[in-house]
């Protein structure tokens, strides 16, 4: 078996240059060669340049019915890179992995713990699944308030019939939890344990620091965030045992679509082989040159850097995390700012700048950056303020139904500053980071109505269906 599968796959299937009696419809006749268009086809001006490397997974890289086993071989070269015993590519993004995964542990009606830091995916799978969430929730930082990861005995304190856990780590502040720790409080019930690694497909690769070494049971992975892949592009690996293979196996196809890109999903393969033979040696420049960026940023008077010493069980070591507050700058101004410069940030709200790093920024790359960074911090300098008093990472919500009953219950609209203890029947997520601040099946509160509105100044509240954010769609209880 070739060390890259998919990849010399892809490649001789692009070489061959079929012009097929079949999907897709581009006909793979927008690139006669790396590069070069092929000038008689139509749109080739508009479409060539964006469609010229899209290769349909069968009919393309394979046959119909993928009789060559390209991707099942380089599927089992990622699982054995992770330690996982089996794994799934998917182009569908973590979205995808998310809903497959807890669609595997969840069962209708029965209660399933759940990280309320956790993606808006997961309440997809909610409604998919039936489930009811039993939420768990974060430490606070008592002073930044930001979540410092879940702590194991969180697990212990729900009810007793769950069904399995779903965790996040790293949080999109980039802030781990124990997920060992965790992964024993799961198993001490006899249940599985989900961890939504999406930002952390690296750690898959670190000697001891995958969640599936660690002792999940299952691993979502996003291998377009830090690592290489193309956009859309993710991985759901798993661990036989507590887990049964053909349901996850069930679950991905509920939402896998039937034709994939061999494109993307050569780009994973790609990747992974890519991490094998120059992953060591970048990994740890990388991490290097991380640590130099905080070491710098943190010099700043009045910045907090988040690092391993203040966050319990570590960082995310491809993140960098700044609060703002007692610079008196203004982190939403200086999102924009950074955007206007060609160096959109992962987040801005008025308090924290989320930065991401990967393996190909380079140390001269991340230096101009810091020094920039440092030049809009001072030139927005003011005076210190008081942090933003509520935010996703501190809403406990009050479940009046499953999501899935919230979702598909009678309905009707009304102004949402009068919908006050009322039940929602759909999201409220600040976007970035895309975790709900409010969610079907949940009551609606004065608080939540705040925070819903101090985000719109701030970011895009996304998901919901009056983007105004005046009304609001309710279960008609009436």
């Amino acid at each position: 078996m070739s060390d890259q599968p998919l990849v010399d796959a892809w490649t001789r299937g692009r070489a061959r240059r079929m012009h097929p009696l079949q999907v897709s419809g581009h006909k793979n006749q927008y690139a006669d060669g790396p590069g070069e268009l092929l000038p008689g086809a139509i749109g080739a001006d508009l479409l060539g340049p964006l469609v010229r490397d899209d290769l349909a997974m069968q009919g393309g890289v394979d046959d119909n019915a993928f009789s060559n086993g390209y991707l099942a071989d380089a599927e089992r070269l990622w699982a054995s890179a992770v330690r996982a015993d089996y794994c799934r590519f998917l182009v569908g993004g973590s979205t995808q992995g998310n809903i497959s995964a807890l669609s595997a542990i969840a069962r209708p009606g029965r209660p399933v713990a759940i990280d309320r830091t956790s993606h808006r995916s997961t309440q997809a799978a909610l409604v998919v699944t039936g489930a009811l969430p039993q939420w768990i929730f974060p430490d606070i930082h008592p002073d930044f308030g930001l979540p410092m990861g879940i702590r194991a005995d969180s697990i212990d304190g729900v009810v007793d019939d769950i069904t399995g856990a779903f965790i996040t780590s790293p949080s999109y502040v980039g802030t781990l939890s124990d997920v060992a720790a965790l992964a024993e409080a799961a198993h001490r019930r006899g249940v599985p344990l989900v961890v939504d690694q999406a930002w952390g497909a690296h750690l898959g690769f670190l000697p001891g620091r995958g969640a599936l070494e660690l002792g999940a049971d299952i691993c979502v992975t996003s291998v377009h965030k830090a690592l290489m892949g193309y956009t859309q592009t993710a991985v759901v690996a798993m661990r036989d045992g507590l887990v049964d293979r053909s349901q996850f196996d069930r679950c991905v196809d509920l939402v896998q679509t039937t034709s994939p890109s061999g494109t993307l999903l050569a780009s994973i393969d790609a990747t992974r082989a890519v991490l094998e033979r120059d992953g060591t040696a970048a990994f740890e420049r990388t991490f290097a040159a991380v640590q130099r960026m905080r070491r710098a940023l943190a010099a700043i008077p009045g910045l907090v850097v988040l690092d391993d010493e203040l966050v319990p069980h570590g960082m995310d070591p491809f993140k960098v995390t700044l609060w703002l507050p007692r610079t008196g700058a203004d982190g939403v101004a200086i999102g924009q700012q950074l955007w206007d410069a060609g160096h959109g940030a992962e987040s801005a709200d008025r308090d924290t700048l989320v930065l991401t790093v990967t393996l190909v920024d380079s140390d001269a790359f991340l230096d101009e950056a810091t020094a920039l960074v440092q030049g809009l911090i001072e030139h927005g300098r003011g005076a210190p303020r008081a942090p933003a008093q509520l935010s996703v990472w501190q809403v406990e919500p009050e479940v009046a139904c499953t999501p899935r009953e919230a979702f598909f219950a009678r309905h009707r609209r009304i102004r949402l500053d009068d919908a006050v203890g009322e039940i929602s029947a759909e999201q409220f997520c600040p976007y970035p980071p895309g975790v709900p601040m409010l969610a079907p099946g949940e009551r609606v509160t004065a608080e939540v109505i705040e925070g819903i509105r101090q985000a719109a100044r701030e970011v895009r509240v996304a998901y919901c269906s009056d983007p105004s954010l005046e009304t609001i769609v309710i279960v008609d209880e009436s």
